[in-house]
């Protein structure tokens, strides 16, 4: 299965308008035990209104990390992408993180 799941989902990242989310699969490799496009879903909408640092900008795509994201006392690493003339919000990767001790 090669394809990339997509789902709609209005949302607001970065002051950028977003109408569906489309997630890499790469995290069903690494992750498939403690992830789920439903998880992943639920994350990215918690994003809603944030402003997140830019990461990485190559070939018209920006890279963005969201860590921590926290989901029931759990908390994730989210790595988005955004194509700077779509509507799409990329997912590359989502997984558990340990929580930082301070």
């Amino acid at each position: 299965m090669s394809e990339r799941p997509e789902y709609p989902l209005q949302l607001i990242i970065n002051g950028h308008k977003f109408k569906r989310v489309i997630i890499n699969l790469h995290y069903r490799d690494k992750h498939a035990d403690s992830m789920s496009d439903s998880l992943i879903l639920k994350l990215v909408g918690q994003l809603d209104g944030e402003n997140i640092p830019l990461q990485k900008s190559t070939e018209g795509f920006d890279y963005f990390v969201a860590d921590p994201v926290s989901w029931e006392g759990k908390s994730y690493r989210v790595v988005l992408v955004i194509q700077k003339d779509d509507d799409f919000l990329g997912v590359v990767n989502a997984f558990r993180v340990k929580e930082k001790r301070s």
